[in-house]
């Protein structure tokens, strides 16, 4: 009875743990996007290093979203003064915030509201996105328009 109970135990651990929990789908407020082929996902709201390109996005309520994004901008500001204002689109919404120039890379937060849901979004990425043009790649998933 031993050996079967530990048999059962065994086959039950293995099952858990070479189960590898794979995310094919990323969820922008209700809006399913498919990882990008080659690209592997943290979580339903991460996609990090995809082509030199990393995304996240974090759900907040109106005042908790405020103060958020203002403690983060200020705290790249202070080590950066290439900051400048960007306006992105997604989904139909605008999302607001400020690109920063890091080296060789840009990161880009913006906020706003999609589907009625505040949320914030980091966008690290080697590319400097200036126009529509410039949302090639998976980019054009999360980004209808730039401006």
């Amino acid at each position: 009875m031993k050996n079967i109970f530990t048999l059962v135990l065994f086959l039950a651990s293995l099952s858990f743990y070479g189960q590898d929990k794979k995310v094919s789908f990323l969820n922008l407020v209700g809006n399913n996007i498919q990882v990008p082929r080659g690209c592997e996902a943290q979580s339903e709201f991460e996609l990090q290093a995809c082509d030199g390109t990393s995304i996240k996005w974090d759900y907040y309520s109106d005042d908790m979203l405020s103060a958020v994004f203002d403690a983060t901008i200020s705290a790249f500001a202070e080590s950066n003064s290439s900051k400048s204002e960007v306006t992105f689109t997604s989904f139909g919404s605008q999302l607001k915030g400020y690109k920063f120039k890091m080296g060789t890379t840009f990161q880009y937060f913006l906020m706003g509201k999609i589907k009625d849901q505040p949320l914030m979004i980091n966008l690290g990425t080697p590319k400097d996105i200036n126009g529509n043009d410039d949302l090639d790649g998976f980019l054009s998933l999360f980004f209808d328009e730039v401006s």
